[in-house]
């Protein structure tokens, strides 16, 4: 016994549509977007759904085996194996590791190079948060 499937394909939009039972019963179906088709099984409540949102779609039966295949989707990537795939990668980890070789044979390293650069505070900074007159203010009990 073959299996039948009907083909149905959202026509119309449902904004605008009187009833929210149409609504409902679009998103129950399966529909998101306008223009979207949709394989469902020939049964009863299949048919009732589309009898009640008539106006929105268009439908016919077909048989299973006429359905396409999904299209396969990519992951919005790839991967790249073998020599091409760490290429940039190794490059910039060996350039990082000669930098730091240099530093530390010519004697200077990171920190050295930092600690001059810190900035003095004073006691005119802090006195700037302690408000005008560089007095701490009193907590009433």
């Amino acid at each position: 016994m073959k299996k039948t499937m009907l083909k149905i394909t959202q026509t119309r939009s449902i904004i605008g549509s009187q009833r929210e039972k149409h609504r409902t019963v679009m998103r129950s179906l399966g529909f998101r977007k306008n223009q979207q088709t949709l394989y469902k099984n020939d049964t009863p409540q299949i048919r009732g759904m589309i009898q009640k949102v008539r106006h929105l779609v268009v439908w016919e039966e077909i048989g299973a085996e006429a359905i396409p295949a999904p299209a396969k989707r990519s992951a919005g990537f790839s991967i790249i194996e073998g020599k091409r795939a760490d290429k940039g990668a190794r490059k910039r980890r060996a350039e990082k590791a000669e930098a730091a070789k240099k530093t530390v044979k010519a004697g200077k390293t990171k920190k050295a190079k930092t600690a001059g650069t810190a900035r003095k505070t004073g006691k005119a900074g802090k006195a700037g948060k302690a408000g005008k007159t560089g007095k701490t203010q009193k907590t009433r009990k």
